[in-house]
């Protein structure tokens, strides 16, 4: 009995562990018991450890396995069973980094147990284990099943969700459309569509989830007519759905929620107009840069930077004076997607904004846009006291368009102390290509640094001119063998 309950907490344990890091950097105090890893768990011995990403091929849990996991889901504190659950699917895996970060006792019993959950549930025994978890009392242990269903992709689980849609019970329901939206089913859209109209609004709020996740044009006009739901959960999900479709055809209908009483569905509209990406909504995303609230004033200035519609930058430049910070950031942001010329004036007063996000946001627009008006204004933030703010300008000055002569500042930046920014700065003069510059890159192949002797040489590489040319014969004797290749391709370009 002891070794049965050391097993299910390790399976347990094993899926926590990708995990444990996001509960420590939210704060979340969880309650728990030891927990044992048994060192006589049978693993599989053609499971690679060295790669812990969800792989196709990778064998899945048992039957044993899966019952053992819903057991202790069951039993387990209700956050860290959300959390376990979450996790279900998903490809974050270890990074090369995680065996070296990872403590002295974490046993290769833990590893081989938490690989096996990468896999797909293909065991025909571990999938029938699953059916009757669909509807388990814990929501937390119907969650895992609807998710481990879906993520399997294999005909028995698929079928089995599809009958959980028909069930009578409306938490069978309700998780067979979340695991459908999960497996990216599209052979269930017409299923999925029916059970909008189910009389449980938890079902039909998780069908229009589910077929968000799915984002087949076929559910589109099912999720217009849920728009206009009685059932705030619903319409919401499908606004949501809608956006993840991405089709114009739902510009529309989506307009006058835009004026919705609910502050968050009007929130979740400008989002869902954002990821459709039609210029059709900007009038409206234009006009709700005036609601009453911040939220939804926010949530319009990051649709127009999706939408990247000219015809949004006179109603965005208004927002630019907001009193609120996190909206001039948006605004900002969207004003560099757009790259419009209009914007610049806009832009170089948030230069110099109080804030230095702003100020590095506003740099980084107006590389963006690459209108030469803004090449002194960048020049004098390179002096900036915020190292964002200069690293930004650094490169917005690289990227402005007929930009021809190289701002001192920037040249100067050739001896700055960080050889970061030394690199970066020779970068920038590559891109411009001033003459007048090469004396100062010339010097600049003689530092220590080998990254910035590297970037110093594709920088006059770029530049035309008899002492760009010595300085290139120069760099064929380098030590260093990618010195050598940059000069001897730009040598041989100028011949």
């Amino acid at each position: 009995m002891i070794a049965t309950t050391r097993m299910r907490l390790t399976l347990v344990a094993a899926l926590l562990a990708t995990v444990a890091g996001a509960v420590v950097a939210q704060g979340i105090r969880v309650r728990t018991g030891p927990i044992t890893v048994n060192p006589r768990i049978t693993v599989n011995p053609k499971l690679d450890f060295s790669s812990m990403h969800f792989d196709d091929d990778r064998p899945g849990p048992d039957s044993a396995q899966v019952s053992a996991l819903l057991t202790s889901l069951s039993s387990t504190d209700a956050t860290v069973c959300e959390i376990a659950v979450d996790n279900i699917g998903n490809s974050w895996g270890p990074s090369p980094a995680s065996e070296i970060g990872s403590l002295r006792d974490r046993s290769a019993a833990d590893r081989a147990t938490r690989a096996v959950y990468t896999g797909r549930v293909r065991d025909a025994g571990a999938i029938r284990a699953l059916g009757p978890a669909l509807g388990s009392e814990n929501p937390c242990v119907r969650r895992g099943a609807a998710r481990l269903l879906g993520h399997s992709h294999e005909a028995a689980a698929l079928a089995l969700l599809r009958a959980g849609l028909r069930s009578a019970t409306p938490q069978v329901r309700e998780s067979a459309a979340l695991g459908l939206g999960m497996a990216d089913d599209h052979e269930s859209i017409d299923a999925l569509v029916a059970a909008l109209r189910d009389q449980d609004p938890y079902v039909s709020r998780m069908a229009a989830y589910a077929l968000g996740e799915i984002e087949d044009e076929r559910a589109i006009p099912a999720l217009v007519r849920e728009l206009g739901s009685d059932q705030a959960a619903t319409q919401k999900a499908a606004i949501w759905a809608l956006g993840e479709i991405e089709h114009s055809s739902a510009v529309r209908p989506l307009l006058p929620l835009l004026k919705n009483p609910d502050a968050e569905t009007r929130v979740l509209t400008a989002r869902a107009l954002g990821e459709i990406e039609d210029a059709s909504a900007t009038a409206a995303l234009g006009d709700a840069l005036g609601d009453r609230e911040l939220a939804v004033q926010r949530a319009a200035a990051r649709a127009l930077g999706e939408i990247e519609d000219a015809s949004a930058v006179p109603a965005l430049l208004r927002a630019l004076g907001s009193d609120d910070a996190g909206l001039r950031g948006d605004v900002v942001r969207a004003l560099g997607e757009i790259e419009d010329p209009r914007a610049v004036d806009g832009l170089l007063r948030t230069l110099r904004d109080p804030l230095p996000h702003i100020r590095a946001a506003s740099a980084r627009a107006l590389g963006e846009i690459e209108d030469p008006r803004a090449g002194a204004p960048l020049a004098a933030a390179l002096s900036d006291e915020d190292r964002n703010v200069r690293e930004a300008a650094l490169h917005a000055l690289g990227d402005l368009d007929e930009l021809t002569a190289a701002p001192p500042a920037l040249i100067n930046l050739l001896k700055d102390r960080d050889p970061e920014i030394r690199q970066q700065a020779a970068h920038a003069l590559g891109e411009i290509g001033d003459v007048a510059a090469v004396p100062a890159l010339a010097a600049a192949f003689r530092d220590e640094n080998i990254e910035v002797r590297r970037a110093v040489v594709r920088a006059i590489g770029e530049i035309e001119g008899a002492g760009a040319t010595e300085t290139l014969a120069a760099a064929m004797k380098d030590s260093d063998p990618e010195i050598r290749r940059e000069a001897a391709r730009a040598l041989g370009e100028r011949n």
